[in-house]
């Protein structure tokens, strides 16, 4: 204390250094790999360019009563000539829980999703199984040889 009972400042110590030469390092290690965290577990933004119509295979790619799985965009589509020879497409992704549908042209045509036996008839309506809604209908036109597939 001095004279006029006031404390006085004491010097800086090397404890006093130290300790704050470690949170200047803790700081500086820190960002960055805080910052590695956050970019790894927030997804990527990529520009998309989205079609609302897209040439997708040729109509000699898809036998009678057989079907192809397309990328529309980021969505897998899976497109059916039927035996009548007309051209279906609806989205390949179960409404149940997102998994690819796969189609079967024996007995009745149908899609059956393998995860978790989902069944859909030939206009994409759940017959069978846990799936909440109809397969999204998408339209499929032939354009000269080849075939369209846009958003309904």
């Amino acid at each position: 204390m001095n004279d006029l009972g006031k404390p006085v400042p004491s010097s800086p110590t090397r404890r006093d250094f130290l300790s704050r030469l470690l949170k200047f390092w803790s700081l500086v290690t820190v960002i960055p790999i805080g910052t590695a965290i956050i970019r790894y577990v927030t997804p990527v933004q990529r520009d998309v360019d989205v079609r609302e119509s897209l040439r997708v295979a040729s109509v000699q790619d898809i036998e009678r009563n057989t079907a192809k799985i397309v990328r529309f965009n980021k969505e897998p589509v899976i497109i059916v000539h039927t035996r009548t020879g007309q051209f279906k497409a609806f989205s390949a992704r179960c409404t149940h829980l997102g998994c690819i549908v796969q189609f079967k042209s024996e007995g009745t045509p149908h899609f059956i999703c393998n995860c978790h036996g989902s069944q859909f008839d030939i206009n994409g309506i759940n017959i069978a199984g846990p799936a909440p809604r109809p397969l999204s209908p998408f339209k499929a036109k032939v354009d000269k040889s080849s075939i369209v597939v846009s958003r309904i």
